[in-house]
């Protein structure tokens, strides 16, 4: 099963949305393929708007993050109940963006993962490294760093889809470009076969997608790996045509 989605991070009001949702489902045709995922991970305030079309809308959709606490006295922050009462099926977690201006952490994440798959919802867990590295020991010793908090004493029920975003932070924004397939494969391929081992868990179901700089150029190449489950992709796919032509482009591959 091959994944493909867009997080728009701070953009998109409600007209935007509008649009967005309207012209994705005036091409469902396009979307309706059962071995492909499609999502979109929307602003907390367009996702009643998803719900609202949620039985004409062809993709899945969910939230760009949740607090740690089921609820609480959190100002500003929101609950995995809230999001869930919205429709979200999906829960990105631990972006670098994230970590970086909201000083998040690894351990944090981990128990945000641990709330999202005790409510049944998937979910999209971002993890790369900060600068290329070409050692791939070096690299491998990273990503197992990594995998080994966000991972720990993770409680997972038989048949729980966990996606894993490889997006190494190098590799993400205006000015940067993708990492090659070749460093992806040597990425991912650790990345899949060390995250079975650490969850230890009865379902097998962890799919792990490429996100940094995916465009309608290269999306193609990535799903073609045997090692990548699909695609993340970022301000490529902010306009809502842009998106389409990166999925119509994957269905060719």
């Amino acid at each position: 099963m091959l994944w493909i989605g867009t997080s728009w991070k701070m953009n998109h009001d409600l007209p935007a949305t509008k649009r967005y949702i309207k012209a994705i489902i005036k091409n469902s045709r396009f979307f309706d393929n059962p071995k492909i995922n499609f999502f979109v991970i929307p602003p907390y305030t367009s996702l009643m708007m998803f719900q609202n079309s949620k039985k004409k809308l062809p993709i899945m959709y969910g939230a760009q993050n949740i607090h740690w606490d089921e609820s609480g006295a959190y100002t500003g922050e929101i609950s995995v109940k809230m999001i869930k009462s919205c429709g979200s099926q999906i829960v990105e977690l631990g972006h670098s963006e994230r970590i970086k201006f909201f000083n998040e952490n690894l351990k944090l994440i981990n128990k945000k993962i641990n709330l999202a798959l005790k409510y049944n919802l998937i979910p999209l867990v971002c993890i790369g490294e900060k600068k290329i590295e070409k050692d791939l020991i070096k690299r491998k010793k990273i990503l197992k760093y990594q995998l080994n908090i966000i991972f720990q004493k993770i409680k997972c029920k038989k048949n729980q889809q966990i996606l894993l975003a490889y997006e190494p932070i190098w590799a993400i924004g205006k000015n940067n470009k993708a990492a090659s397939i070749k460093y992806c494969n040597e990425s991912i391929q650790f990345i899949k076969e060390y995250s079975l081992k650490k969850i230890k868990t009865r379902s097998k179901k962890i799919s792990v997608l490429y996100g940094g700089s995916v465009d309608e150029k290269n999306c193609s190449d990535f799903i073609k790996s045997e090692f990548i489950d699909g695609i993340f992709i970022g301000r490529a796919a902010l306009k809502v045509n842009n998106f389409i032509k990166i999925c119509k482009e994957s269905l060719r591959t």
